[in-house]
């Protein structure tokens, strides 16, 4: 890098992006450390802790930052710790990098609680099993008609209970680093989900589609490559993470949206419009025309149906439907379907929130 103001000045800016990240990193590492105080009886205040990460920093070879100085920035860092340690606000995880769709989900579903960002899906429902987290949120369903069967076989795996849902549009963004002329741009990153439904943006604009495991990882990295000449399409929630500018909204080929579903630990405290079921049903012709229908019957509305297999090779299937659990119709629906079924899970009763699509 040819050193100059600008560049200098670009630098700085990298840098603080940077250290904006990790420390929004460390508090929520220090927020999670809260679950197994509360597990051990320990109090949350430890000053021979924070002691002890004090004179380790401040024994460390260091030419710039002075001893006071870092005392000063830790123990501003150790008073917000135990400050969001107190409040205990639910923490719920979603996969990927801050700035994902699934954080815009959460965000929408409760604005109250604290998105904990996990690298794989299977860390989202263990963490939620295992304790660490209050409630997960995935993407169970593009409307367009693809259905992540993945995450249905980590549900029932965990034993987890669905406890809301949330329909949203899916709004791709074009992202760059901030000032950058347009016309420089050669290369666009995201994934390649993203990447395919914006296609006739990318070739009106004359930019190389650039494959990236994760919309909002793509986000990140440009944030700390600074790379002038290259795009990431993202959410522009991960533009506010990440400081970059938002050159074009909105860019994808044709309005997609996704469902995402949140799990828990526990059932819904609230009674819900929506249910979800699993059911194995014996191998004998007619047996699934039964259940079905069972709620044609009673004219309750079956909104989706899918199966995959188990290790058995038997048909594991999924059946979401409108009403509620408590309504007597759907008690004796329930109870049939659990004695005709070889195995049965009731996933849960929830309210499901659909965005607007304008």
């Amino acid at each position: 890098m040819e050193l100059n103001l600008q560049s200098l000045r670009h630098e700085i800016d990298r840098l603080d992006n940077g250290l904006l990240q990790m420390l929004q990193k460390r508090l929520e590492v220090a927020r999670l450390v809260i679950k197994f105080k509360k597990e051990l009886h320990q109090d949350i205040n430890v000053p021979s802790r924070e002691q002890a990460i004090l004179d380790s920093l401040k024994g460390r070879e260091r030419s710039l930052l002075t001893a006071e100085f870092i005392e000063e920035i830790y123990s501003r860092i150790f008073t917000e710790s135990k400050r969001l340690q107190r409040e205990s606000s639910p923490l719920i995880a979603f996969q990927g990098e801050h700035g994902a769709y699934s954080e815009v989900a959460a965000r929408l579903w409760n604005s109250d609680i604290t998105p904990i960002p996990c690298t794989e899906f299977y860390e989202v429902f263990e963490g939620v099993a295992g304790g660490s987290y209050d409630y997960g949120i995935v993407p169970m369903e593009n409307l367009l008609g693809v259905v992540l069967n993945q995450m249905n076989t980590y549900l029932l795996n965990n034993h987890l209970y669905i406890v809301g849902a949330v329909e949203m549009r899916v709004k791709h963004a074009l992202l760059i680093v901030p000032g950058v002329n347009f016309g420089a741009l050669r290369w666009v990153y995201s994934h390649p989900l993203a990447l395919a439904e914006c296609t006739d943006f990318t070739q009106r604009m004359n930019l190389e589609p650039m494959s990236y495991y994760d919309t909002a990882g793509a986000a990140k990295m440009l944030a700390e490559t600074w790379k002038e000449s290259s795009a990431v399409i993202a959410s522009d929630l991960a533009a506010r993470y990440y400081n970059l500018e938002v050159l074009r909204n909105d860019i994808g080929d044709k309005q997609t949206a996704t469902r995402f579903v949140v799990v828990s630990r526990s059932p819904a405290s609230q009674p819900g419009h929506k249910c979800t079921i699993s059911f194995v049903l014996p191998n004998r012709a007619g047996t699934l025309a039964e259940i079905l229908q069972l709620f044609a019957e009673r004219q309750i509305n079956m909104t989706h149906l899918n199966s995959l297999p188990d290790e058995n090779g038997n048909s594991v299937f999924f059946a979401d439907f409108e009403a509620s659990n408590e309504d007597a119709p759907v008690r004796e629906i329930l109870n049939v379907i659990q004695e005709k079924s070889i195995t049965y899970q009731f996933l849960g009763c929830y309210d499901e929130l659909k965005e607007d699509m304008q």
